[in-house]
């Protein structure tokens, strides 16, 4: 084979083979860039609202106590 249709056919051998790895990566990319403005487009999921919080309980009653004997102190040791 001439030199010269060999040497054509290695140029556009390589050149075919980095142009359709070129075009896998855009076309990975585009896919995903695309994904990415699908779920920025798409509307959020409303928040299921919380639930009140339960009342509080009533108060429970103090318990009495014994009430302390009075002491008579005369103020002197």
């Amino acid at each position: 084979m001439d030199p010269e249709i060999s040497a054509l056919m290695s140029v556009y051998q390589k050149r075919l083979n980095d142009m359709t790895a070129q075009a896998i990566a855009y076309e990975a990319r585009i896919a995903v860039l695309t994904a990415t403005l699908q779920q920025l487009q798409t509307p959020p999921v409303p928040q299921q609202p919380v639930a009140e919080t339960p009342p509080a309980p009533a108060p429970t009653p103090k318990k009495r106590g014994r009430k302390a004997p009075e002491t008579t102190d005369a103020g002197s040791f």
